[in-house]
């Protein structure tokens, strides 16, 4: 029985480290407007998934995300910190968001989501190949069209 509990216990501590944005970002071992973008990049996914298309703003994708149980924004890697998961940490600016795209892995790779003032020369984007990356202007600008 005390194996159980202590599997049990793993299980519950591994949830939670990769349950989302917030306090669990921190102990994730990437930098938190990585982690940040990459909540608002599910929560744009997920939207996407539930309606066919992208939101054709903020305020639809925010009520969108409030919409969802606690337990399915756990579940979709968003997190309950739906205000700061809009807000860069690193410029305390909200991420510019390409709204209405569809998000389709196997078409052109574009910014959905990026860092509005680059740091050091580089920006974090999100792409449409679902996935998020600290990159320099050049790069930035290939996907950014």
């Amino acid at each position: 029985m005390s194996r159980a509990l202590v599997a049990l216990s793993l299980i519950l501590v591994l949830c939670a480290a990769v349950s989302g944005c917030g306090k669990a970002a921190a102990t994730s071992g990437e930098p938190e407007a990585k982690e940040r973008l990459k909540c608002l990049l599910e929560l744009y996914r997920h939207y996407v998934l539930a309606n066919g298309k992208g939101p054709a703003n903020e305020q639809e994708l925010r009520a969108y995300g409030q919409k969802l149980t606690p337990q399915d924004r756990t579940a979709f890697m968003i997190g309950d910190d739906l205000e700061n998961i809009f807000v860069s940490p690193r410029d305390n600016q909200k991420f510019q968001v390409r709204y209405g795209l569809k998000l389709e892995p196997t078409g052109a790779t574009r910014a959905v989501a990026w860092e509005a003032t680059p740091q050091n020369g580089k920006r974090y984007v999100a792409l449409t190949m679902l996935y998020v990356e600290e990159y320099d202007e050049e790069t930035f600008k290939s996907y950014n069209h």
